[in-house]
């Protein structure tokens, strides 16, 4: 009897204890229940803020984007990825630096006087040109063929000059001796004097007649110290402009009308082609013959710039211009005749760290002020002006020129 009420006592707590884990669970379920009703236990999501690391913009908080910003080698993809602003509160200005130094020759000269006497004309012809400028040694018919030098070959007999052996005087008998002229046998006649006379092949000689480093001019003070600079596009430049064909020399051996060194002046001036605009015939015939983004439009080379899309990524891989970005980017923008490869673009963070995004294209963020270009130019610590160089070099601000 002991053993089965001992029984029955343990049957008992078994179910009370099931009774409270039952209560306990429902409780809990109906804590949970109520929590479900009152909020999300879901954890939102921590966007990167700037400087963390990302793999996609979504990573990033609200304005910032995940951008490359470190180098990778070529055909690697990069994963130095960070958030960083996408926009920047900066605006194009639409200006440039431009540098400036002059605004007539006078500037660029300073003290040293701009013109030489007129005796000193020619004194760079007799002092400092031992050969003929533009002459080259060769063979030649005539003078033409020598750019100022002269054309001519040897006798072979006596060293006279000549162009053929016509022009060389054949061995003849001088009856007062009674010798051949050239062979000195005894003669009574021409005709028996045989050696023959002829002429070498012509070359040019190009031997400055007119040089003579002992003529007075070339030590003359007066005929010193002249400015060798003139003011071109608001720089100070070396003057290579002429007064006479003697400041000239090959292949532009004449001076033209409007003080530049030309091919030609007139077309008996050049060889079986017509003289246009100082040159032997057109500048262009083909677009081949013009340089890179230039095309040959009523025979003169125009610069047309890019055609296509594909001619700015192939021109970044041959090195004709430096790409800021990925050249496979690039795009070809043609605005009045004139191409231009950009940069396409949606937001700052992916141009360059010099230009900003507008209108859907990278552009340089420009200028505001001259005090900025100093600084944009790389104006530091400049030597002050000299008698020999008496200009200084600054920068101003100014709005893009306009292609016309």
């Amino acid at each position: 009897m002991l053993h089965y009420r001992l029984y029955g006592l343990l049957l008992l707590g078994a179910v009370a204890s099931m009774g409270c884990k039952e209560s306990s669970s429902a409780n809990d379920g109906g804590g949970s229940t109520g929590g479900m009703a009152g909020g999300s236990s879901v954890e939102e999501v921590r966007k990167g803020e700037r400087g963390s690391s990302c793999d996609s913009t979504n990573d990033c908080q609200e304005g910032l984007s995940c951008i490359v910003t470190g180098g990778c080698p070529a055909g690697v993809a990069c994963a130095n990825k960070s958030c960083q602003p996408s926009n920047f509160d900066i605006l194009g200005t639409g200006k440039q630096c431009h540098l400036t130094e002059c605004t007539t020759k006078a500037d660029c000269c300073g003290d040293l006087p701009e013109e030489l006497p007129a005796k000193c004309a020619d004194r760079d012809v007799k002092c400092s040109q031992p050969t003929v400028p533009g002459c080259l040694v060769t063979t030649c018919l005539d003078d033409s063929y020598c750019n100022g030098g002269t054309c001519g070959g040897t006798c072979s007999r006596d060293g006279a000059t000549c162009l053929t052996s016509d022009d060389c005087e054949q061995d003849s008998c001088d009856l007062d001796t009674g010798t051949c002229r050239f062979g000195l046998n005894s003669c009574n006649s021409d005709d028996e004097c045989q050696l023959v006379n002829t002429c070498s092949t012509p070359y040019c000689n190009c031997t400055n007649p007119a040089y003579d480093p002992t003529d007075a001019i070339c030590s003359d003070p007066d005929c010193q110290g002249v400015c060798g600079w003139t003011c071109a596009g608001e720089r100070c430049v070396v003057d290579t402009s002429c007064k006479a064909d003697t400041d000239c020399a090959y292949p532009t051996p004449h001076c033209g009308d409007d003080g530049t060194c030309v091919e030609c002046l007139t077309s008996d001036d050049c060889e079986d082609a017509e003289c246009v605009g100082g040159r032997c015939g057109p500048e262009c015939e083909h677009d081949t013959q013009c340089g890179v983004f230039e095309a040959c439009q009523e025979e003169k080379c125009v610069f047309v710039g890019c055609r296509t899309d594909r001619e700015c990524v192939l021109g970044a891989g041959t090195g004709l211009f430096d790409p800021a970005q990925d050249p496979r980017l690039a795009v070809c923008s043609i605005e009045q005749g004139v191409g231009t490869c950009v940069y396409p673009c949606e937001i700052d963070a992916q141009c360059s760290p010099t230009e900003v995004c507008l209108d859907g294209r990278c552009e340089y963020i420009g200028c505001e002020t001259d005090a900025e270009c100093k600084t944009i130019a790389g104006l530091h610590n400049h030597p002050l002006p000299t008698r020999d160089r008496p200009w200084t070099t600054s920068a101003v601000c100014r709005e893009e020129a306009t292609t016309p």
